[in-house]
């Protein structure tokens, strides 16, 4: 598509091509509309949360510009819970990967880290480049950069590089324990990464654009041990959004998962707030009873 198909726009002629497109300004007028998108969001993003409704004839159906607004807004909270949730994870791994190095009489805490060089030279250049580049570690980089241990690498190494090592290690010292969220981090990564870049997620929801042939085995028995329907599983998101889930009750203390319960439940009754406005968008409210299973799975025992 090229920029003749898609001229750039004011304000105002955003607002009458939308109008155009059958969005209203009704629960949300003209003027309202203007500020949101000259002061709080851009049009762009905003306007990929229409993606969960009808469109007929080049028309959108039962869609107020308000909706987007609201959408937008719920979208922002779930990737704050949910990449709070990632970091919970990240940090679970490297403490149950650091107990298993610890206390295996074979490590010590240098030679790990040069094979691991060996098996995955880019991602540890990326790591090392990071750590000396990053002015609040200069301190770190001067001490360790040269030759770091496994607990200095894992205090700088990033989620995907985590992954890596976490690939890395189980064909090194195979565990059982860690094959378990093994299993589940490639998964749970990128919902990690959609919420760090910012990415809407609530679009294209139950799309044949987002569409997984054959879920995995492991996500399969989470799914049912959760609760949600397999056939619901085919989604990429909920398949990533179950190991996610999985994954944080797997490894982190029942305290934690309880905190984390209260917050989802709040981000539940956010959803919920105007839901007389999405009752027959079927994708959204079986998104938001997804949701609701996984944030009551936190709290089970």
């Amino acid at each position: 598509m090229s920029k003749s198909d898609k001229p750039m726009m004011s304000t105002k002629q955003l607002i009458v091509h939308m109008k155009s497109k059958g969005i209203k300004f009704e629960k949300a007028n003209e003027q309202q509309a203007r500020l949101v998108l000259e002061q709080k969001n851009y049009y762009f993003k905003l306007t990929s949360y229409r993606k969960n409704f009808l469109e007929l004839n080049d028309k959108y159906h039962n869609l107020d510009f308000a909706y987007l607004i609201d959408l937008a807004s719920i979208d922002m909270h779930l990737r704050e819970y949910l990449l709070d949730l990632s970091l919970d994870i990240e940090h679970g791994i490297k403490v149950k990967l650091m107990e298993l190095i610890s206390n295996d009489n074979e490590e010590d805490g240098y030679s790990i880290v040069t094979d691991f060089k060996k098996a995955n030279e880019h991602a540890y250049q990326q790591t090392i480049a990071y750590l000396r580049k990053n002015r609040y570690l200069h301190d770190l980089y001067v001490k360790h950069g040269n030759e770091p241990s496994i607990w200095v690498l894992f205090e700088i190494m990033t989620f995907g590089t985590l992954s890596l090592f976490v690939d890395f290690y189980l064909k090194r010292s195979p565990s059982k324990s860690v094959r378990k969220f093994h299993n589940y981090l490639k998964y749970a990564k990128n919902i990690r990464n959609a919420c760090a870049h910012n990415n809407p997620l609530l679009v294209n929801l139950f799309s044949d654009k987002e569409f997984l042939r054959k879920p995995s085995a492991p996500v399969r028995t989470a799914s049912k041990e959760i609760g949600i329907s397999s056939s619901n599983l085919r989604d990429l998101k909920v398949n990533d959004l179950i190991s996610l889930f999985y994954l944080h009750k797997l490894i982190q203390s029942d305290v934690l998962g309880s905190h984390k319960y209260d917050q989802g439940k709040k981000l539940i009754l956010r959803f919920q707030r105007h839901q007389d406005w999405y009752i027959d968008n079927v994708n959204l409210v079986t998104f938001v009873k997804i949701m609701d299973m996984l944030v009551d799975y936190l709290e089970t025992n």
